[in-house]
């Protein structure tokens, strides 16, 4: 099968779930015999052209970003050009310019279109923005695919029920890691701290500042705890200065992106990942942590909620006494954080591994294009 993969990112020219699951599939569907060309944006000048990992990379120059998302005048023609030359175009996330791109285009007629929504929301956004879009451009470009392919049923029902979008082109994939990479290793375990890990971008929607504010008052009940943050953004500045202002410099821990095959030793060490975001899909590294063996705190999110029970601890969004309440609780029940870190890696196994999500998807391509 030829399949034409769209997105604004990919990894590793950008670090994150979006970018790693971008490159990941693609890797995988080739490894299985597909061949696969990702067309994605080109944000530090690398060839416009070349082959990764078994699958073609071809980069459109010409563009700027704009609110974290990518634009590029000149990528309306260059899919018109390709349009019909593939059994099946894949676009990730109706939140960025290439997949409205891709919508349009197939307006014109092209291959069947696929997106996956990596998030309904976005975090970079207010939320009056957010719904003004979903209820405009958003449901257009989703209603313009073959299919959609959403993570989990309450996102799919959503979907329908909120913003009008078609019932009959969803289905639903679980999003999935690779648990032969994420794997628990007891042994890393950071003796010295009690580690948290946080990772992401440096974005109002993350909520990193909650548990900034939940740690400032946690450090006097646990003398060794250690915040290990792990991403970029230009919030980041911002945030230094409040770990100041609370007096926290020796208990947080600032390191930039890094690469994928770094990522499992960062979450062996940590005795859980919280996540206190305002929106999310179903994030890549709760998944990764949980394949690891170590439990998440994470903001209240019903779709995300069958995945996180008997694994970890949810709390009302934005509220910063019930996040350090939750944060409290597994550093004071180490027995009984280990317990929901082992379900949540049976979890992974059974029901988001990656070979399983990379199969399904390919099951779905098959159902779009003639034998």
């Amino acid at each position: 099968m030829k399949i034409l993969r769209v997105a604004s990112d990919l990894y590793p020219a950008v670090v994150g779930g979006y970018g790693i699951h971008v490159h990941e599939m693609s890797k995988m569907q080739a490894e299985k015999g597909h061949d696969v060309t990702v067309l994605t944006a080109n944000p530090e000048g690398r060839p416009e052209e070349e082959r990764v990992d078994g699958y073609q990379v071809i980069r459109f120059n010409h563009s700027f970003r704009m609110v974290g998302n990518t634009i590029s005048p000149t990528l309306f023609f260059r899919l018109m050009e390709m349009r019909n030359d593939f059994d099946v175009i894949h676009a990730h996330s109706h939140l960025f310019f290439p997949t409205n791109v891709c919508a349009l285009v197939k307006k014109y007629g092209s291959a069947p279109l696929v997106i996956t929504n990596h998030g309904i929301m976005s975090a970079s956004a207010p939320r009056w923005l957010n719904v003004g879009y979903m209820n405009t451009l958003g449901r257009w470009t989703l209603n313009a695919a073959d299919r959609v392919i959403c993570y989990t049923p309450v996102e799919r029902d959503l979907l329908v029920s909120e913003f009008g979008v078609h019932p009959g082109g969803i289905a639903v994939i679980p999003n999935g890691v690779n648990t032969d990479v994420f794997t628990p290793d007891w042994s890393r375990r950071d003796d010295e701290h009690r580690r948290l890990l946080w990772v992401g971008r440096y974005v109002r929607g993350k909520g990193i500042e909650y548990l900034i504010h939940a740690a400032a008052g946690l450090v006097r009940e646990f003398p060794g705890l250690m915040l290990t943050l792990i991403g970029e953004g230009g919030g980041e500045g911002e945030i230094r200065r409040l770990v100041s202002e609370l007096d926290l410099d020796g208990h947080v821990e600032f390191l930039p992106f890094m690469s994928y095959a770094a990522m499992p030793g960062q979450y062996q060490r940590a005795e859980m990942l919280v996540l206190p975001s305002l929106h999310e899909g179903v994030p890549r590294t709760m998944l990764e942590a949980m394949s690891c063996g170590r439990p998440v705190v994470i903001s209240e999110f019903d779709h995300l909620r069958s995945i996180v029970d008997g694994s970890g601890l949810m709390f009302p969004k934005a509220d910063v006494p019930a996040l350090a309440d939750a944060i409290r609780r597994l550093l004071s029940d180490p027995d009984g954080a280990n317990s929901l870190g082992r379900a949540g890696r049976d979890t992974i196994i059974r029901q988001n591994s990656w070979n399983n999500t990379v199969e399904s998807t390919l099951d779905l391509y098959g159902q779009l294009v003639p034998a």
